[in-house]
Order: C-alpha cells, then sequence, then structure tokens
C-alpha cells in the first residue's frame, strides 16, 4: 500500500492546480472520456440525484462474446452527451461534485500497481505546488483499493454467470444485469 505522504510528495513535485477547463469532462478527438464507475457509485450518485440507474450509468462499450451468441461488459460509465458528461453544466461545474466518482476525485492521478501515475491534464505543471495534495494521495490511495475489491467482488461473480443463448449484460460487482 502507497504512503500517504509520500505520494502527497510526488503529487507536490508534480504540481497541479485544478485550471477548471472541464477537459476531463468533455470528449476529446479520441473519445477517450469515459469515465469508469463502479456499482457502489451509481448508487450514490441515484440517491444524491433521485436519478433511474439508466439515467447515470450506461455499459462500457467493449462487448466480449460469451457462449450461446450473446455478449458481456464488465464495466459501467457515467452517461455522456455528445460532448460532455451528462453531469457537467453550462458554467463547466460538476452538478454531482459531493458524490462524484474516484476517478472524477484524483484525476488527472492515479495509482497503478502502487505507483503514481499522472495522466494528460492542462494543470500538469501548474505552480504553486497543489495544496490539495494530501487529500489526492487520500483519495487515490482509496481509489486504488476500491477498484481491487471490486474487480475482486466481479471476478467472482463473472466465474459464476450463467448467460442464456443471446443475452446481453454486465458483470460488476452486484451481481449480472441483463441487457435489452
Amino acid at each position: 500500500m502507497a504512503d500517504t505522504r509520500r505520494l502527497a510528495e510526488e503529487i507536490r513535485a508534480t504540481g497541479f492546480t485544478c485550471l477548471m477547463c472541464s477537459g476531463c469532462c468533455t470528449r476529446g478527438e479520441d473519445d477517450g472520456m469515459l469515465v469508469l464507475v463502479s456499482a457502489p457509485e451509481v448508487r450514490r450518485i441515484m440517491e444524491h440525484t433521485g436519478y433511474a440507474w439508466d439515467d447515470i450509468a450506461e455499459p462500457y462499450p467493449e462487448w466480449l462474446p460469451a457462449e450461446g451468441g450473446g455478449g458481456f461488459t464488465l464495466a459501467w460509465c457515467l452517461r455522456r452527451t455528445e460532448e460532455t458528461c451528462i453531469f457537467l453544466d453550462e458554467n463547466n461545474r460538476c452538478t454531482i461534485y459531493p458524490v462524484r466518482p474516484l476517478i472524477c476525485r484524483t484525476y488527472p492521478f492515479a495509482l497503478e500497481d502502487g505507483a503514481l501515475s499522472v495522466y494528460a491534464c492542462p494543470g500538469i505543471g501548474q505552480k504553486p505546488a497543489c495544496s490539495e495534495a494530501e487529500t489526492i494521495a487520500e483519495e487515490c490511495i482509496r481509489r486504488e483499493a476500491a477498484e481491487a475489491e471490486d474487480a475482486e467482488r466481479t471476478r467472482e461473480i463473472f466465474m459464476a454467470m450463467k448467460l442464456g443463448p443471446d443475452e446481453c449484460a454486465v458483470v460488476d460487482s452486484e451481481g449480472v444485469k441483463r441487457i435489452g
């Protein structure tokens, strides 16, 4: 497990200031703006907004073939318009900020096998040093643990999954959710 102080120092050394540009919430040329969300995160957003699951999340777009002609995917993404996350308002502010997913809380940082990864963002390299480095470090550690736990539970459910002929489903840490 990563050390919060060491990680915070790495984040400070990288330099980061959120420029509120909404680039992380907007589709780019490569359509890389897929915000992966876990089932518990979708539930928190549902509770906060009153929206239904299908109003918040869509299946991850990469489907794998299943026996019998169906298919499955192993993740959910926040819904998007043609241009942005559905939770980005006209002032480039997040309307679910208090319950935003961990991936949003830590961007442009992530832990990968305990090491800090930094993703492209115009706020990287900005000075002064990141004033929220400790918070981001704590959230990165929490995210890594939550993702590992979610992946293990999803793996267990996947191993026991049975799909009927031509069925499509999303397998997540809560179970098998049939689509269509």
